[in-house]
């Protein structure tokens, strides 16, 4: 059985002037301890008064640090329990923030990473054909502006990272469609967080850079091929969960991506 996860100690300043700021504190330490499994489904969360003895800050502002995560699915408040974290199953695990907590307090777990690979799978080929055929000339200066970042960033800094979700979130954008750009925030943040993973934090980080295969699939929304944009997106994604596996197309002898 491996050993439970130890509570990382709260770090934020009680003196700080907005209570905002002490909120974004709080929720950020629950919420890594959360997924990190500190605290685990069905238990609870510290106790109110004394997470207050401990910390010195509000009762207002770690109610509100709670609000935050039950409204995320993460907590859950019953009269005769008290507040306690919620399975998985009910996160909202594309929430910016949850995506951020689990990638930044270490690798997270298998089936998250792949979960949200299906995700994009689902939505960026859709997408990036709709792209091929609404795009306008605003549109493919996003593009190009993304693409110029990608190949002169370094690959390990949040420039790059930044820059390729900046990528996808144009094909969103592109798309012209509400629903679709609705999930702008949480579909950017898997992209760079996901990247960030494959490039930079796993144990044998990734040094291919993949904008010629971005830029393929930019090629073909420019050239309104929508078919084609959808097939290349699906590479691109396909190829991008094999690259967080460790494994690239190249090692398994696939053919690489092409307009």
């Amino acid at each position: 059985m491996s050993e439970k996860p130890t509570v990382t100690p709260v770090s934020f300043d009680p003196m700080a002037r907005s209570e905002k700021r002490i909120n974004e504190s709080i929720a950020d330490w629950l919420g890594r301890q959360i997924v990190t499994g500190v605290f685990g489904c069905g238990e609870p969360i510290p106790k109110e008064m004394d997470f207050l003895a401990e910390t010195g800050i509000s009762r207002g502002a770690y109610r509100e640090a709670v609000r935050r995560l039950a409204g995320k699915g993460m907590l859950v408040t019953r009269t005769r329990s008290g507040t306690r974290v919620t399975s998985h199953e009910s996160w909202s695990l594309l929430d910016p923030d949850v995506v951020r907590w689990s990638f930044e307090s270490g690798a997270p777990p298998d089936w998250y990473i792949r979960a949200l690979y299906e995700m994009r799978a689902m939505i960026e080929p859709p997408a990036a054909a709709f792209a091929a055929e609404r795009r306008t000339d605003q549109d493919l200066a996003l593009f190009r502006e993304a693409l110029h970042a990608m190949r002169y960033c370094d690959m390990t800094e949040n420039s790059w990272h930044n820059a390729d979700a900046s990528f996808h979130r144009a094909i969103l954008i592109s798309s012209h469609n509400p629903v679709l750009l609705s999930l702008e925030a949480g579909i950017t943040a898997a992209v760079a967080y996901t990247t960030a993973f494959r490039y930079r934090d796993m144990a044998n980080p990734h040094t291919r850079n993949p904008v010629d295969e971005h830029a393929a699939v930019f090629a073909l929304i420019e050239a309104r091929d929508p078919e084609g944009a959808r097939r290349l997106m699906t590479e691109l994604v396909d190829t991008a969960l094999l690259d967080s596996k460790g494994t690239t197309v190249f090692d398994l002898g696939l053919p690489t991506l092409k307009p």
